[in-house]
């Protein structure tokens, strides 16, 4: 599926999607932002990991615990977070919170470390491998 980023849904404040220099587009911030600020939440179903990957229903998802995710049908702007070890977001309880770690400059991208979810070494064996 191709999707344009006017199909995204805005799920988080104080940002905007731009070409990023860690992948393809990220998530920027338009403000300067303190720590500790909720961006916004994530929402969704809790399903079994392996219904998810059997049936490839969902565009997003998060592993809440290892072998169960929450997931989302439809793509929003949490889906252009990159992966750095070194972040500035982080996901706080149920429903997940996306919260600044640090004080965030304007224009600076958010990123999050995706190992700090609870992936399955399926996963992490598997596809995470190549970018964890």
């Amino acid at each position: 599926m191709n999707y344009e980023l006017e199909d995204v849904i805005d799920n988080l404040k104080y940002s905007d999607i731009r070409p990023s220099e860690i992948h393809g587009n990220g998530l920027f911030a338009t403000d300067s932002i303190p720590e500790d600020t909720e961006l916004g939440q994530l929402d969704g179903q809790l399903i079994p990991e392996t219904l998810h990957h059997k049936m490839q229903l969902t565009l997003e998802w998060n592993a809440i615990e290892e072998n169960v995710l929450l997931v989302r049908p439809y793509r929003t702007k949490y889906s252009y977070i990159n992966h750095s070890r070194t972040p500035n977001l982080k996901l706080v309880g149920i429903p997940l919170r996306v919260i600044t770690t640090r004080a965030v400059k304007s224009g600076e991208e958010f990123t999050l470390d995706y190992r700090e979810e609870k992936l399955s070494k399926e996963y992490i064996d598997t596809k995470g491998k190549y970018y964890l």
